[in-house]
């Protein structure tokens, strides 16, 4: 072992403290059971880390023994989460054979829900993590591989994970801007040392010192930092061809840990390609967007494939939109287009809500689609159309965003439905009643009964739906146990659950009659504002319900689950009048768009009540601007002091660097130093303004006279001593003067 800490114990304090950060914000978002021994991973990984740092081993030796250490540490460490009658060789076959069962759910393309396999897998990455952090800034110097792949992890837990984790990210920024100052520092003096230039130890304190100011200075003004738009509008377009590559790691992700407690499942980044029946929710009370509609919910996604533990949504086409574009989308009987305002009330969303079925936006929009043969062929009609899934807007929105949605919903009535017959596309069929081989027998035969006795699809819908509704709703339900089908253990096991539940078994009873069906997930509608006459849509308000599909009108919405009230539809009586009540009640609110809207220019919309909001924030995002100006001019020019002053002492002995800097402080106590002044005039000067300190003046400055005029070597040591008396009194001195000039 080395016996000198040459990069200094303060940097290996600051690495552990912004590691640390990391570990307790991943476990504070409790994902799942037994994240409380990852901190102890992280812990274990910084001492093997700075031993095999340290060491004289070489470096493809030392990265086999960490891989040793570590998986010897983390077997233990999960091993105390199993119960004490186990034995220590049962608790390693049992992680061994777990993780072997998850390998073969990766390769075989299953769902995975074992709560131990996140856990095995939190804990080595944070041990690579802390490992290759502490290896980094101890043996090969690299600061910004300790920084980044730590800092990448917290950004990632924080965007996912719930609201109140930000004073992690604030602990890990302050340690890391300190922990680049020290491995600055640190670089310097070998730089110093290799020239042969004379430099104070202490300085390592002064640079520390000022650090942190620095480091809290940083800190306030990014907080301060409005949000901005890109500085490209294209670019960002272009960009957001790619984020498909991210879309499927989240997919997977999903797929790979369906155990995972999502907290912000409610979020609009929850709204993906893929839906899994997973363990209990906690939806927060938080508001996310405000809009008008006639619509029962607000559509985020459809779902195609059911696998036995979730769903998925296939659709492959994807289209990018300018805004207004017109897209040939399928078009159906008894549906009437209507306008929806949106206002965005979180920041960074893509997903688009709108009723279902949204047609066109006019925002830059990503649409995913199939493409399939018209409901009705016509001649001189195309041959396909599309039949959108999900519309994302191509730019990010930010918060007060303001978009415009046109969703073709459904005013069929129940007697229309019943004789809309069962005369069902091929291509319907082989898509949305497809259901896994591994169903089991009873979810059928349940369906069977059920439905026993009716003759339409309409009635069999409603009878399932009916029955569905007689199931206790509870959000804290376990993930269902692995292997076994979702809707299985919602029907004959759990008998309770959420949303998910509901709408999934619904859509795989119609589907085991024969009737076409599929999951929606989105919002309900929300609280409506009398004043404001919009929806105000919060997290919880997060919901997934089935649709089927009717021949001629296309997908109808059903409500399967207990705690939502029932779907009232027109009769036949009523629904010819329908029409043209919507389309006065679809004015109702809307006003005239914002034309700003991305940059982007159109057709007529009328205005929105968000546009005197938005431009009233536009004068407070001024007044932010001004003080991030404010702040970052101050930094500037004290930065700018601080560096030349220490660039103007770089060579000086240690006398004579103490000499200076009592007499910077000359203009702070109401006595500027004069170039005409001897050092002992100066003095003098000096002890009468500060009486308490004349001992410690004068004998800094004779030490300094010794050693600049009597080419004599003063002694550093008295010096020290003397400054380290006077410097608080000069503090104290200055600040006193301070305020009493200001008072």
């Amino acid at each position: 072992m080395r016996s000198q800490e040459s990069e200094g114990w303060s940097s290996l304090v600051l690495l552990t403290g912004m590691l640390l950060c990391v570990t307790w914000a991943i476990s504070s978002a409790r994902w799942i059971g037994g994240l409380s021994i990852i901190q102890w991973v992280t812990v274990g990984a910084i001492i093997a880390g700075f031993l095999l740092a340290k060491s004289f081993f070489p470096g493809p030796v030392a990265h086999l023994l960490s891989t040793v250490y570590g998986l010897a540490w983390i077997t233990y460490l999960v091993g105390t989460l199993f119960s004490s009658y186990l034995t220590w060789r049962e608790k390693m076959l049992e992680q061994i054979m777990r993780v072997i069962i998850w390998g073969h759910q990766v390769i075989s393309g299953g769902q995975s829900g074992d709560p131990l396999i996140f856990v095995l897998f939190i804990s080595g990455l944070l041990w690579v993590i802390s490992y290759v952090a502490v290896w980094c800034v101890f043996r090969s110097h690299r600061i910004w591989w300790a920084i980044l792949p730590a800092g990448l992890t917290l950004l990632i837990n924080l965007y996912y994970g719930p609201p109140d984790l930000s004073g992690y990210l604030v602990g890990y920024l302050f340690c890391a801007l300190l922990l680049i100052i020290c491995t600055y520092l640190y670089t310097q003096e070998r730089h110093w040392r290799d020239k042969h230039v004379h430099y104070e130890p202490y300085i390592r304190f002064d640079f520390l010192r000022y650090g942190v100011l620095v480091a809290i200075l940083l800190l306030l003004t990014a907080w301060q930092l409005p949000g901005m738009q890109s500085s490209s509008e294209q670019l960002s377009l272009t960009v957001s061809r790619f984020d498909e590559a991210w879309s499927r790691v989240q997919e997977s992700w999903s797929r790979l840990f369906a155990s995972l407690r999502y907290q912000g499942r409610g979020s609009p980044t929850f709204f993906g390609k893929r839906m899994t029946l997973g363990g209990p929710v906690k939806l927060r009370d938080v508001p996310v967007f405000e809009g008008q509609t006639l619509g029962r919910y607000w559509l985020a996604t459809v779902f195609d494939e059911y696998t036995g533990q979730g769903w998925i949504n296939n659709d492959s086409n994807v289209a990018y939109l300018k805004a207004y574009d017109e897209f040939p989308v399928a078009s159906f009987a008894m549906r009437q287009e209507v306008t929806q305002t949106v206002r965005m009330l979180i920041s960074d969303n893509t997903v688009l809500f709108g009723a279902p079925h949204p047609v066109r936006v006019n925002i830059p929009a990503k649409l995913y689609f199939i493409q399939a043969p018209p409901p009705v062929p016509a001649a001189g009609a195309p041959t396909t159309v599309a039949y959108p899934s999900m519309f994302n807007s191509r730019l990010p929105l930010k918060r007060d965003a303001v978009y415009q949605i046109v969703s073709s919903i459904s005013l069929a009535d129940e007697e229309s439905l019943r004789r809309a017959g069962d005369d069902y596309p091929e291509w319907i069929r082989e898509r949305y009643l497809q259901l896994p081989s591994e169903l089991p027998d009873r979810v059928r035969t349940l369906a069977e009964t059920i439905t026993a006795g009716q003759n339409n699809a309409y009635d069999k819908a409603s009878a399932i739906e009916a029955f569905l509704r007689t199931i206790p709703y509870n959000e804290n339900i376990e993930a269902p146990p692995e292997g076994q089908d979702g809707v299985d253990y919602f029907l004959f096991d759990v008998r309770e659950g959420y949303c998910d539940y509901y709408a999934s078994a619904m859509a795989v009873m119609a589907r085991a009659v024969g009737i076409p069906a599929r999951v929606a997930n989105g919002y309900t509608l929300g609280e409506y504002q009398q004043d404001r006459q919009t929806f105000l849509v919060r997290e919880r308000h997060a919901h997934a319900w089935a649709e089927i599909y009717f021949p001629r009108y296309g997908w109808v919405e059903f409500e399967p689950t207990a705690s939502e009230p029932t779907i009232i539809r027109p009769r036949l009586s009523t629904a010819g009048s329908q029409t043209s009540s919507t389309e006065d009640a679809n004015r109702l609110g809307q006003e005239e768009e914002d034309r700003d809207l991305l940059g982007e220019a159109g057709e007529d919309y009328p205005t929105s009540p968000y546009v005197s909001a938005q431009r009233e924030n536009q004068w407070l995002k001024y007044i932010r601007w001004g003080e991030v100006i404010l702040l970052i001019g101050a930094a500037a020019v004290g930065s700018i002091a601080w560096l030349r002053r220490q660039r103007g002492m770089l060579g000086l002995s240690p006398v004579e660097r103490i000499y200076e800097r009592m007499v910077a402080y000359a203009p702070w106590l109401g006595c500027p130093y004069s170039p005409h002044q001897t050092p002992y005039e100066y003095a003098a000067i000096l002890s009468q303004t500060l009486p308490a300190g004349r001992e410690q003046v004068h004998t800094i400055t004779r030490m300094y006279v010794l050693e600049k005029f009597a080419r004599r070597p003063g002694d550093s040591e008295i010096a020290r001593r003397a400054w380290q008396e006077i410097h608080p009194l000069l503090l104290r001195y200055v600040l006193r003067r301070m305020v009493t000039t200001h008072l």
